[in-house]
């Protein structure tokens, strides 16, 4: 389940449209924002994950302590990585925006001599 809602995640953000302005600095702000939607996504379902040992039921806090620490650690260094995948995709997108407002630059460029 949780898989399923990254991979929708993770595909909507790499579907969005480049945008591509006539005005370089209007486009890079429009990156931005892109950018800040897509991290504050990645907030929202990095808190749907829970790391081992920040259970809210007491019993299932109970049983997470009888686990061995290598299988908590192992959890936690899983939870880190999707979190880093996540904010990766965002960095990614971002990347592809501000080099699709490379040519509007060199346009512009060409078009004020």
């Amino acid at each position: 389940m949780k898989r399923s809602i990254l991979l929708i995640a993770l595909l909507g953000v790499f579907a969005a449209p480049l945008t591509r302005a006539e005005e370089p600095s209007m486009c890079k702000s429009m990156c931005a924002d892109t950018k800040q939607q897509c991290a504050n996504r990645a907030g929202r379902l990095t808190e749907l994950d829970t790391i081992a040992g920040e259970e809210k039921n007491p019993l299932a806090d109970t049983a997470n302590r009888m686990r061995p620490e290598s299988a908590r650690e192992a959890e936690r260094s899983d939870f880190m990585k999707r979190k880093r995948e996540r904010l990766d995709a965002c960095d990614a997108s971002y990347l592809r925006c501000t080099r699709g407002c490379g040519p509007a630059i060199s346009k512009n460029a060409a078009s004020a001599k």
